[in-house]
């Protein structure tokens, strides 16, 4: 969300939507329900100010596996192979032995 707020002061283009990736299917059900909803009062501000994106056709939100988001690199615990998977998403290359 801070990149687009960035874009929009730096007068930047950008694309039409922005899409979001999220690995955690209740949370898109969530920002994607209309209307207000006794199981949403207690949901976080932010998820508030992401569904009025959403429904302003500002944001949308997409599903993502867990095992393919790329964040998670940054975030979470991960094995040696989900952490070469992602950091190779990244195109980022692991720094050679000096052997």
């Amino acid at each position: 969300m801070w990149t687009h707020n960035l874009f929009e002061e730096m007068k930047l283009r950008r694309a039409k939507q922005t899409i979001l990736f999220e690995d955690n299917q209740a949370a898109i059900k969530v920002i994607s329900e209309v209307g207000s909803n006794y199981k949403v009062r207690s949901v976080d501000l932010k998820f508030h100010k992401i569904r009025d994106f959403v429904e302003r056709n500002v944001f949308r939100v997409t599903y993502c596996p867990s095992e393919d988001n790329i964040a998670d690199i940054f975030t979470k615990p991960l094995g040696p192979q989900q952490f070469c998977k992602l950091r190779q998403s990244l195109n980022v290359l692991p720094v050679p032995d000096n052997e």
